[in-house]
């Protein structure tokens, strides 16, 4: 199997609108990032794929943090990581640790009468 790009997005959201909105929540997740057991990148790179390695502390600060989001926006969040340096490009809005948003869109009337003829297909350009 060849390796090449593909396009990818994120809805992303600074940590002072979250602080604001989960003021709580958000201070105790950082307060157990800064105890030490692990930094804010390393759960970052490994936050959507892998809790299982982390503190139960750990795990129940973030998904209450991410409970509390949902319950005061109805929108889902989530920690992420890219290096645009090894895994993308330097035109690249996202590089480092980002917070994420999903269920900002949804289809039109016109669109879920027709969503099981269309697919969203990525791709990248280069020019």
């Amino acid at each position: 199997m060849g390796m090449g790009y593909a396009g990818a997005y994120a809805d992303v959201i600074e940590d002072t609108s979250i602080k604001k909105l989960c003021k709580n929540e958000f201070e105790i997740f950082m307060g157990c990032i800064d105890s030490g057991e692990i930094n804010l990148e390393e759960f970052a790179r490994n936050a959507e794929f892998n809790l299982k390695d982390y503190s139960k502390d750990l795990v129940k600060a973030y998904m209450n943090l991410c409970l509390a989001f949902e319950k005061a926006t109805g929108l889902t969040l989530g920690l992420a990581y890219h290096d645009s340096e090894s895994e993308g490009d330097r035109y690249d809005d996202v590089d480092g640790i980002y917070w994420h948003v999903d269920g900002m869109y949804q289809l039109t009337p016109a669109g879920k009468k027709m969503k099981k003829y269309i697919k969203r297909k990525n791709f990248v350009q280069f020019g």
